[in-house]
């Protein structure tokens, strides 16, 4: 997340101009009606894996041509819409999810408690991988593990990463929040456990490196045992390379110290010795500052507001140009299509 100098904003115009070329700034299949095109290919996106790539063209192109050849071929844009929404919650218990929170520059934190990656959530994952998807043409098709994962993520890129740049309360609201912080509550990982977990860290680690570069600012794994050397050694062989080097392992008493210099006590979690409450698995408390900024809508389901629903959740602008954030997925076999809240006046 920093200002473009001369160079690099010229580099991202030659980018965009090749992506259009390869007619990779089209509004993709699967979008809908005033559906927004950030996290898909707007420049924020095309920026990522030009970075990602080391301002190479090239091999930006062939890596952001491989990323979409993939979304396209796991249907992932019309899921985002169709997905179950239980599916999409399961999902989110298996990845670091959103807390509602942000950090001192307003990044998303994103959270996971690696005890929840038990071997029977591992057995339910893998169970995943041999779904055979059924055609998106209908309400909660069925989905695979690539699908889900791609959904989940997307939802960083499509609504989080959009609604955090948005928020003006950040040191310096003019750079887009292209990325998230990372926090790994580690005190029950074993060796047995990292072993079961490689298939998992592999397969996530490749989707996560191909499809959402530069999309990690850094991953503290806190609380880490004394022979996290030895479980590193078994699952860093299965974690791509630039992501391992965004790791930072802490233990116990480095944990507060070091949390407190990036994020107010107040979002860092109670397990990591702050004042936040965390639960594997929950939906975003957001801050005041993010409530504030929306407007929120009546639920039909008569709940109150000014808290984000289950599933995913798109941008939509709308005929004036506000944006909406619009709960998508399907309930009961239904697809939903309900306004939560719009952003600004």
């Amino acid at each position: 997340m920093e200002k473009l100098c001369g160079d690099d904003t010229a580099a991202l115009a030659t980018f965009s101009q090749m992506c259009a070329e390869q007619g990779l700034l089209q509004q993709r299949p699967g979008l809908k009606e005033g559906d927004v095109s950030d996290g898909i290919n707007d420049k924020t996106t095309l920026l990522r894996f030009l970075q990602a790539r080391k301002m190479n063209h090239t091999d930006a192109l062939e890596q952001f041509q491989k990323a979409t050849k993939f979304h396209a071929d796991k249907k992932a844009l019309p899921l985002y819409d169709l997905i179950s929404v239980d599916d999409y919650e399961h999902t989110r218990k298996l990845y670091p999810h959103w807390t509602g929170r942000r950090d001192k520059r307003g990044l998303p934190i994103t959270m996971i408690d690696a005890a929840h990656l038990n071997h029977a959530a591992m057995v339910e994952w893998r169970k995943t991988r041999t779904i055979t998807p059924s055609s998106p043409d209908g309400p909660a098709p069925s989905a695979d593990m690539a699908q889900r994962a791609l959904v989940f993520h997307d939802g960083l890129t499509r609504f989080i990463l959009p609604l955090c740049t948005a928020m003006t309360d950040r040191p310096d609201p003019s750079v887009p929040v292209t990325n998230s912080v990372y926090l790994v509550e580690a005190s029950s990982i074993s060796l047995k456990q990292a072993w079961d977990l490689k298939d998992f860290a592999q397969d996530v680690s490749w989707i996560l490196a191909t499809c959402y570069p530069e999309t990690i600012d850094r991953i503290f794994v806190c609380n880490v045992s004394s022979y996290i050397t030895t479980i590193w050694g078994v699952l860093k062989k299965f974690v791509d390379p630039v992501t391992a080097e965004k790791i930072v392992f802490l233990k116990s008493n480095d944990v507060s110290p070091t949390l407190e210099k990036y994020i107010d006590p107040e979002n860092i979690p109670s397990q990591l010795g702050g004042r936040f409450t965390f639960t594997n698995g929950m939906l975003p408390d957001l801050d005041t500052g993010i409530r504030n900024a929306l407007h929120w809508t009546t639920p039909s389901d008569g709940s109150g507001t000014g808290s984000l629903p289950p599933g995913p959740i798109k941008w939509v602008q709308d005929e004036g140009g506000r944006r909406e954030a619009v709960a998508t997925g399907s309930v009961g076999g239904l697809q939903r299509t309900e306004k939560v809240a719009v952003l600004g006046s």
